[in-house]
């Protein structure tokens, strides 16, 4: 009898030794947040960007981006890229497959900006520049190269 309360008080510890661990291993899951503040970006940190621009002021434009834009300081800024002009446009943003980065004011080093992940927002974001893409006329090498903009 000695053994079979041994044995089963043992059974028993190990069972409520493997429960403590369970729940004393479990961390409380933290919700990162689809959207945060910045004043440190960079385009970079977005592979083949769609860039659209109200006002492009001097930032360093990564090879395969789709620039949208409005007005802008330096036509050299669009060497070997594929870039278009809208007068329409309203509003600042980098868009990458699967984020955005929205900017409060002209796109220019510094300025403040918003990175969100929110799966909605960031197709809003594709279907509007696809419409103003499809609405743009292709910015010619010789208007690329002339600065008549601002």
């Amino acid at each position: 009898m000695d053994i079979i309360t041994l044995a089963v008080g043992f059974i028993i510890g190990v069972i409520v030794v493997a429960i403590a661990i369970e729940f004393g291993s479990k961390k409380d899951k933290v919700d990162m947040p689809n959207s945060r503040r910045t004043n440190d970006w960079n385009i970079n940190e977005i592979n083949n960007p769609k860039i659209m621009a109200e006002y492009l002021g001097n930032v360093s434009l990564p090879e395969k981006s789709m620039v949208l834009v409005h007005k802008y300081k330096d036509p050299g800024l669009f060497k070997g890229l594929n870039t278009r002009r809208n007068a329409e446009i309203k509003g600042n943003y980098v868009l990458g497959d699967d984020r955005a980065l929205i900017l409060s004011g002209p796109m220019k080093e510094g300025e403040l900006g918003f990175w969100t992940v929110e799966k909605e927002i960031v197709n809003s974001l594709h279907e509007d520049f696809d419409h103003h893409w499809n609405n743009g006329q292709m910015l010619k090498t010789d208007e690329k190269n002339r600065n008549n903009n601002l």
